[in-house]
This record gives C-alpha cells, sequence and structure tokens, in this order.
C-alpha cells in the first residue's frame, strides 16, 4: 500500500513538474515581444538620441516623461520619436484606434499606419503596445 501511495505522489510531481516545465517552454519569447500585463498600459522606450523615456496616450496626445529629469520635463506631445526592433528610427503619431508611422520621422515621404508600435525598451528588448493598451484605461 505504503509503494502504491509513493508511485502516486512522484507520479502527481512528475505530472506537475512536467505541465511547468512546458507552459515555461512554450510562453519564452526569447528577445520578442513580452507579455506584460501588469505595465502595458505605458512604453518605457529609447528615443533617437539614447534617452529613455516612458510615454502613454491621453485624449490624442502622448504623456511623455523622462528618466533624466535634469535635462527634460514631463509634457505632452501629438508624437514619439522611438527605435524599432532593427534598430531603425521612427516617429509615431495617434490616428483613432492605429498609429502613424515616418521612418526616420520624414513625414513628407510615404507615412504608414499599424495597430502597434513594435520598439525598443530601456533593456534592448523587442517590445509591443497599441492605443488601446497606451491610453490607461480610459473610457472612449
Amino acid at each position: 500500500m505504503a509503494k502504491a501511495l509513493l508511485g502516486l505522489l512522484a507520479a502527481v510531481a512528475l505530472t506537475i513538474a512536467g505541465a511547468r516545465f512546458a507552459f515555461i517552454e512554450s510562453t519564452e519569447t526569447g528577445a520578442g515581444p513580452v507579455n506584460e500585463p501588469w505595465a502595458q498600459n505605458r512604453m518605457e522606450y529609447v528615443a533617437w538620441n539614447g534617452a529613455q523615456w516612458s510615454a502613454w496616450i491621453h485624449g490624442d496626445a502622448f504623456e511623455l516623461r523622462p528618466v533624466d529629469d535634469s535635462n527634460w520635463h514631463r509634457h505632452a506631445n501629438p508624437s514619439i520619436a522611438f527605435i524599432d526592433w532593427e534598430g531603425e528610427t521612427w516617429q509615431a503619431k495617434i490616428e483613432g484606434d492605429e498609429f502613424l508611422l515616418a521612418h526616420r520621422g520624414d513625414w513628407s515621404t510615404h507615412a504608414e499606419t499599424a495597430t502597434a508600435i513594435r520598439y525598443r525598451d530601456w533593456m534592448g528588448r523587442n517590445q509591443l503596445r497599441t492605443v488601446a493598451q497606451l491610453r490607461r484605461g480610459e473610457v472612449l
């Protein structure tokens, strides 16, 4: 009886350990977007000049807060300048529920719409945010 109970306990423990391992392996994204639901109402990004900023959307503008507040201050702006997953510089504006993007901030050439901004965060990881995520729970 004791051997059967011990065998059953070992089987349950192995099943739990296997399920945990499978979950971790299947959800690991490496350098891809990381699901951080507690932090998705803002983006912590690197600007073109290498400065670190936090941004979210309030109304039709980005609310921007610098990490280095000795040179910059918190303010609103209709656009943000960020570095994408490939290290390219982009500028984004809010266009309803999407973003209007200009490569290198050149609005005179082709601008494209996107449902999400693909950017590098402060740690150099690839992140993804939508307008809905960045609105900070505003009632639309």
